[in-house]
């Protein structure tokens, strides 16, 4: 099945994740419930800018380190803490535990989370997928490009209202960073640098960046017909 690339985008382009969140093709969901659709409606419209700002930062911080750079790694860890304590307080994280996330398929391969309780999570990066079911009917199609035109423009309230409106399934998913754990490694690489320990500066870092999760909520769930009764 063909998907316009329009709509599985990354919204933010985030360095480090960039194609991280792939055109994954997501199975049509049933009719969400009350609480689902409220999740998609504060998720998909609370992306942490200064979130996505942390963590492009923290991935050149290992790349100054790699290159020998320890001046500007030092400065990039530093701008990394300050977008952190921005991202904060920036009312984008949401509280779940960890084994409620829905990664989608082939994303993060890990093993299945222990269950505990919820944490706050960091929507740093997102992405928009069609669903499985997608068939390119002229009305569909032209649903589409129009959402597609508003994406380009930033309008994603405006795309998911054309796409619902023409009852396309829509899945959106999201990179999400345990915001209180990786405050604590990028406050540890910091300190291992003040003292000139880069090697385990730079470890700190990549726990902070493999702590990334994914989950996929459904920004739009077009309720699947029931088949027609069957004769006796």
């Amino acid at each position: 099945m063909k998907v316009s690339r329009g709509i599985v985008a990354a919204l933010l382009g985030t360095t480090m994740l960039a194609g991280a969140v792939s055109a994954q093709q997501t199975p049509a969901a049933p009719a969400p419930t009350t609480q689902q659709k409220a999740e998609a409606a504060r998720d998909f419209m609370k992306l942490s800018t200064d979130g996505a700002v942390a963590f492009r930062a923290l991935h050149l911080a290992r790349i100054a380190i790699f290159e020998a750079d320890p001046v500007a790694a030092k400065k990039l860890v530093a701008d990394t803490r300050a977008a952190l304590a921005k991202a904060k307080v920036d009312s984008t994280a949401f509280m779940k535990a960890e084994a409620d996330l829905k990664a989608p398929k082939g994303m993060n391969a890990t093993a299945a989370a222990a269950a505990g309780p919820a944490v706050a999570w960091l929507p740093i990066d997102g992405q928009l997928t069609l669903g499985e079911d997608f068939v390119a009917t002229p009305a569909k199609a032209a649903a589409v490009a129009e959402a597609n035109k508003h994406l380009e423009k930033g309008q994603r309230k405006e795309a998911i209202e054309k796409l619902k409106l023409a009852d396309v399934n829509v899945m959106f998913a999201m990179a999400l960073a345990p915001l209180d754990r990786t405050i604590a490694d990028v406050d540890m690489a910091a300190k291992l640098m003040d003292e000139g320990k880069y090697y385990e500066a730079n470890a700190a870092m990549k726990k902070a960046e493999d702590g990334v999760r994914y989950d996929s909520v459904a920004a739009i769930a077009v309720p699947q017909k029931a088949g027609a009764p069957k004769t006796q």
